[in-house]
């Protein structure tokens, strides 16, 4: 699995304001974070998939985060980056101008973007940070949410990435100093999955665990989005629990022995600050020497961390536990909720493989294109 990108910038200590300032932009009575969060996919979303329109994107192996584009105290324009932990970091030598400002002195405030920072590998092996985007709530103060997507999509493109574009063509020393990237992430319609599969997965820069469909008419939910669905490969279907370490005790008599592989843990979040057993971690003892063992247990205990269900592995080695570690994800303050883990496990039991989603192709584009000609009568 590839490296996933730290967020750029500087820290914000007191980010009060901010959220104020988001919620307020969102007409929120109070802050939380308000990036739409995808469920799992079943065979009841691949009928979806033919009831309805939807767009189609990999799911880049990233770190999801928001941008507030606002202005300092000196009314100095100002980028945000925020996760779903809530950090804000402010990013300095970026630039997003208002559209039609041939100067672009003039810059985009009171606006919210959605995308993804991913760490592009490039031919000569150098790697690149940048923020794929793929949907507009605010912009200018105006609230996108309740539009389609299709009107988020058109704001998103014309009036920031566009100018953002333009800027860099007549300025482009000004790229050299950047912290990342902007690139509009692409979207098929679903009847293209083909496309996505056999060009666009493969030509990828960066890690990929998946496919994101979201809905072309529904509006832009703040929190868990029904229209959003996720699809995951079997063995890349994964859920991010708290670790609890229990090491085994040693020869002497009320000593641990912290020498050996522990038994790892996994905690499922309830709600607030309590946690459930759910299982163990299946690890070998050379898994856990070279991935865990450099690691101070202090550091270990208690942070979260993203499995994948495995079972062949599991059987192969003679595992106690089908749920495999895929890497540590320090940009959540908690694992997942007991609600998005019953709907991970009813997806790996309903699950549908990517022969299932192709077969459903044919099916997807007639339905699509009966629609189409409906409108249009």
């Amino acid at each position: 699995m590839q490296t996933v990108p730290n967020i750029p910038g500087i820290p914000v200590r007191d980010d009060r304001a901010l959220k104020d300032k988001v919620a307020q932009l969102l007409d929120m009575k109070k802050y939380k974070f308000p990036g739409a969060q995808p469920v799992s996919f079943g065979s009841e979303q691949l009928n979806e998939l033919q009831r309805e329109d939807y767009f189609v994107a990999e799911k880049s192996d990233g770190v999801r985060c928001l941008a507030l584009l606002s202005v300092d105290e000196e009314k100095r324009p100002k980028v945000y980056l925020f996760d779903r932990k809530s950090n804000f970091h402010v990013v300095d030598n970026i630039r997003f101008p208002i559209p039609q400002d041939p100067n672009f002195r003039k810059c985009l405030t009171d606006t919210i973007i959605d995308g993804e920072l991913v760490l592009d590998k490039e031919p000569d092996g150098t790697t690149q940070l940048r923020f794929l985007l793929f949907d507009c709530l605010v912009i200018m103060k105006k609230i996108l949410t309740s539009r389609d997507l299709m009107k988020r999509l058109g704001y998103l493109k014309n009036d920031v990435i566009r100018p953002h574009q333009n800027m860099l063509k007549k300025n482009p020393d000004m790229a050299k100093y950047m912290p990342f990237q902007v690139a509009f992430k692409e979207q098929q319609f679903t009847y293209h999955l083909d496309t996505v599969f056999n060009q666009i997965i493969p030509a990828l820069k960066h890690g990929n665990d998946g496919l994101i469909f979201t809905s072309v008419n529904a509006p832009y939910s703040l929190g868990t989005c029904d229209k959003m669905i996720k699809w995951k490969p079997a063995n890349e279907n994964s859920i991010d629990f708290k670790i609890h370490l229990k090491f085994p005790g040693s020869s002497l008599p009320g000593v641990l022995d912290y020498t050996a592989t522990p038994r790892i843990d996994l905690l499922v979040w309830q709600g607030e600050d309590k946690y459930r057993y759910f299982d163990q971690l299946g690890i070998t003892d050379n898994e856990w020497k070279r991935t865990f063992g450099a690691i101070p247990i202090k550091k270990l205990e208690g942070r979260i961390i993203e499995c994948n269900y495995d079972p062949e592995i599991q059987e192969r080695y003679d595992l106690p536990s089908p749920w495999r570690f895929m890497r540590f994800r320090d940009d959540k303050p908690d694992g997942n909720h007991q609600s998005t883990v019953d709907k991970v496990l009813c997806s790996i039991r309903d699950g549908v493989s990517k022969d299932e989603l192709i077969e459903k192709i044919p099916r997807i584009r007639d339905a699509w294109f009966e629609r189409k000609k409906k409108r249009e009568e």
